[in-house]
């Protein structure tokens, strides 16, 4: 009998360490919710620029590299890149974050295109904070579901 609880307690140290990367980490600071909201400012004026080529890649040059800036401090603050399967608590948060990046993605170009720039510029900058602090609060509440189970 022992060996069989020895073995599911290095089962579960082993998930729990797999999981690390997910659930351990150092909370956001309150600006990035709003910086996101600017990123997605940035690419509705780039959609609206669309009959200036010249002046649309400068929005949208600050896009990318605000993700890819952002993308690189998230793995340097928390010392890790989070790599393989996820846990299952946080595959849903981020199945319905991408659907809900491309969905505002697109609306976002779409309105970009067609909207007065007084709409869409605020519109986005909504679009782009709210977003954000839905997913931020949806991880947290995952990641706080990963650790108890894993506890």
């Amino acid at each position: 009998m022992e060996s069989n609880n020895e073995a599911r307690e290095q089962l579960r140290a082993a998930e729990r360490a797999e999981a690390a990367p997910y659930v351990d980490y150092p909370p956001d600071p309150r600006w990035i919710s709003p910086a996101f909201g600017v990123l997605a400012t940035l690419l509705a004026l780039a959609a609206n620029l669309h009959d200036h080529p010249g002046w649309s890649s400068v929005p949208s040059t600050l896009v990318v590299l605000g993700v890819v800036g952002y993308v690189l401090w998230q793995r340097r603050r928390r010392g890790t890149q989070p790599y393989g399967t996820a846990p299952r608590e946080l595959t849903r948060v981020y199945r319905w974050y991408l659907g809900g990046a491309i969905v505002i993605g697109t609306a976002l170009l779409v309105m970009g295109y067609w909207a007065p720039l007084w709409l869409a510029l605020p519109v986005a900058f909504l679009a782009g904070t709210l977003g954000l602090l839905w997913f931020i609060r949806a991880y947290d509440r995952a990641a706080t579901r990963v650790r108890k189970r894993l506890a």
